[in-house]
């Protein structure tokens, strides 16, 4: 019996979108479709990033992987990539653009992202391409954010117009639709043409140790974003907090972050043409 997915634990430390551990989260994926040593299996982890967490628990955790690729649309993410691994490939492509990976569909045997695809535009047509990269039984397991308490937070910081006017980021409107919960990803793959689809939503609240650490972060996460004088640093702390605080409030009399993740996973059907999605 697979591991279930779902889980709401306070924790104490600074948060991040992708706050699951990678260990935690392959973990899960080996318990959902009982893995075993990997030794005959090419694998591709979407969206590394430059610290290549998942990659490298994976490589740690199934020493005897066939191969294992890496991949992130941006170069510089494998700039400062440590020491070469002969089970590891590196490449640079996006899952929005089918030829940047053509080279790998029908090659692997295990898709995984985590704390990706909620950055993804046009998610159904990068669910396609991972159907195409994937071969006859592979299997796909994605983790990525449904809706997000700092999202929330600078909505409400660019309805201030001095925040307004400062602002120099990118801002996507909608951009967690609330109708686009577990049951819209699974029809989704499913009309892909994945088989044994599963989803479970999990909500995540991790409290700051302190209202000062709170302030910091913020100011860390959107220093970048908005254009903030030295003299305006901590006016612009207090605000950011101030608006954290009345849009999520508390959790154990703490300013927290808070997410909804969906785990989803599913399988490509042994016998496949790809009918379904060359349709598209």
């Amino acid at each position: 019996m697979a591991q279930s997915w779902s889980s709401e634990t306070p924790r104490s430390e600074t948060p991040t979108l992708n706050d699951e551990n990678d260990t935690e989260f392959l973990k899960k994926c080996a318990a959902e479709f009982r893995w075993n040593d990997l030794s005959k299996d090419y694998v591709m982890d979407i969206g590394c990033g430059a610290e290549m967490g998942f990659s490298k628990a994976l490589l740690k955790e199934y020493p005897k992987v066939s191969a294992l690729v890496a991949v992130d649309k941006e170069p510089t993410v494998f700039l400062k990539a440590g020491p070469f691994d002969q089970r590891l490939h590196l490449c640079v492509g996006d899952i929005e653009e089918r030829n940047s990976l053509k080279q790998y569909e029908g090659k692997i045997s295990k898709v995984i992202s985590k704390g990706t695809f909620h950055q993804i535009k046009d998610k159904e047509l990068a669910f396609q391409n991972v159907y195409r990269l994937l071969k006859p039984g592979g299997e796909a397991a994605f983790l990525f954010c449904l809706e997000c308490s700092f999202y929330r937070l600078l909505t409400s910081m660019l309805k201030v117009p001095k925040l307004k006017a400062m602002f120099q980021g990118i801002y996507i409107e909608n951009l967690y639709p609330k109708e686009h919960g577990k049951q819209y990803y699974i029809d989704m793959l499913t009309k892909i043409g994945f088989q044994n689809v599963r989803a479970s939503e999990e909500l995540k609240r991790i409290p700051f140790s302190s209202d000062e650490q709170c302030r910091n972060y913020l100011f860390e996460i959107y220093k970048d974003e908005f254009r903030v004088q030295s003299e305006m640093v901590e006016e612009f702390k207090d605000e950011a907090f101030q608006i954290c605080l009345s849009t999520s409030g508390r959790y154990l009399r703490k300013p927290y972050y808070r997410a909804s993740n969906l785990n989803l996973c599913g399988v490509k059907p042994l016998e496949s043409s790809d009918s379904k999605t060359e349709q598209t």
